[in-house]
């Protein structure tokens, strides 16, 4: 239970912060020999994510969907601010098509053969020198409501480069926002709007597995643990970075990619 608790934690954080979940549900049971929990275990704190941020950001969910198609630009206003809404939650759809793309193509390949802890030390290191690049050349003068079409479909695709674990789909969104000059708080803000659907299609698509596989029944309440710490971690993970990124720089988790992967490369 102390092992699907830690593992649930770590996957609501790292799942939000730009440090790569992958990366460390991997690196975890690997310095301590812990057995791997199989891939049911990996579905429900995924499952525990999508709960901690659709928990977070449901009013944003709601007044996506009623701009998207119950109402129309109209003057200034209460009318307004709806259409901008539904216009995030056509970009939320567009940014997802890439990603969705590149997971039914490439996932299980990926997987397969890029989950050494030298490649991930690696990709921790490398998109962390892109974080850094982000945020110094990044203007951040752009806030949610000025964003458009190529903005969602560049972050969408820096969403499928995500799939290659150490990169982190967080770190990766937030960087690529950064680059379109969007100002940190707005750029962590889509991108954590823009991982639910990715989430949610990753979680059915291995929940089909699982239900062919077989559920374990004996681990049920090693599950509830790990769902329960996923959910809480995960939407305290958005709701502080979403505070510390209004008014602080991403160069400490550039500093903590950094040091984790010569640690990792040190170890190996």
């Amino acid at each position: 239970m102390l092992q699907a608790i830690i593992l649930g934690i770590i996957q609501g954080l790292t799942e939000f912060l730009p440090i790569s979940s992958t990366a460390h549900l991997i690196l975890i049971p690997w310095l301590f020999g812990w057995d791997d929990p199989g891939l049911a275990f990996d579905v429900v704190l995924h499952l525990g994510t999508l709960v901690g941020v659709i928990t977070f950001f449901w009013r944003d969910f709601y007044r996506m969907f009623h701009g998207m198609f119950f109402t129309h630009k109209s003057g200034i206003g209460n009318s307004y601010v709806a259409y901008v809404d539904g216009r995030i939650g056509w970009y939320i759809i567009a940014g997802t098509i890439p990603a969705g793309a590149a997971g039914l193509l490439f996932k299980d390949r990926i997987e397969s053969s890029l989950r050494d802890p030298r490649i991930i030390a690696i990709t921790l290191i490398l998109f962390a020198l892109l974080l850094w690049w982000a945020e110094a050349a990044g203007k951040k003068k752009r806030r949610l409501s000025h964003m458009n079409i190529l903005d969602a479909i560049l972050i969408g695709c820096a969403q499928a480069v995500a799939l290659i674990p150490g990169v982190s789909r967080s770190g990766m969104t937030i960087t690529t926002g950064l680059f379109r000059n969007l100002e940190r708080a707005a750029a962590a803000r889509f991108a954590f709007l823009l991982s639910a659907p990715i989430i949610m299609a990753g979680g059915l698509l291995s929940f089909a597995d699982v239900y062919r596989i077989g559920f374990p029944q004996d681990m049920l309440w090693l599950f509830v643990g790990g769902f329960v710490a996923s959910a809480i971690s995960g939407f305290l993970a958005i709701k502080y970075l979403l505070i510390f990124l209004g008014r602080q720089k991403v160069n400490i988790f550039v500093y903590y990619r950094i040091l984790l992967g010569i640690a990792i490369l040190i170890a190996r």
